[in-house]
């Protein structure tokens, strides 16, 4: 008995050892282009570190053709995107016949294969937008991430960008604000 127990024991500590082994070196990539994107990515960055274990690290670039040009690179696995931004790399302009994100989303993929995920409810419609790699190398992140889908009012997201800007850090406020809605 004392020794079925003792494989039993060996058995589990070697199956939580090569687990945890399993998120170690693995570095999620999450691209903005500008300064308004940062409180999103925060929070994105802090949903997959927080319930994956997954390391994140938020790189910002200058402007939109830096930031797609590292997609095609493969430099980023997540770029935060809203819908107006979309049109400009589109090629496409703001007008009242304007396609719908379904538009969108389904040119995105044919065109750059990337995938848009639920908009995080303030607008244009920001959203996280991931590659083809990250989605076949994290399955889950799709279901995490819309997780954020709706949860800011843009007079919430407005609130938020307030307070990052006045006392606190920007990813203090993420935190805040995800465990005020009990996501983390």
């Amino acid at each position: 008995m004392k020794r079925i127990m003792c494989l039993i024991v060996a058995g589990v500590f070697l199956m939580t050892a090569h687990m945890s082994v399993a998120c170690v070196g693995k570095t999620i990539h999450v691209g903005i282009s500008s300064a308004n994107e940062k409180l999103m990515a925060e929070l994105a960055s802090l949903m997959i570190t927080e319930r994956t274990g997954s390391s994140v690290t938020i790189d910002v670039y200058k402007d939109s053709r830096e930031l797609y040009e590292a997609v095609k690179e493969g430099k980023l696995n997540i770029i935060m995107e809203n819908t107006d931004s979309a049109m400009q790399i589109l090629g496409r302009t703001k007008s009242a016949g304007s396609p719908g994100t379904d538009v969108i989303k389904n040119e995105y993929r044919r065109r750059f294969n990337l995938t848009w995920l639920n908009s995080f409810g303030i607008t244009p419609k920001y959203a996280p937008v991931l590659t083809a790699d990250t989605l076949s190398n994290y399955p889950a992140l799709p279901k995490l991430l819309n997780k954020l889908a709706g949860v800011l009012s843009n007079d919430t997201y407005s609130k938020l960008l307030k307070s990052a800007s006045s006392n606190d850090t920007t990813k203090k406020v993420a935190k805040d604000f995800l465990k005020s809605k009990k996501l983390i």
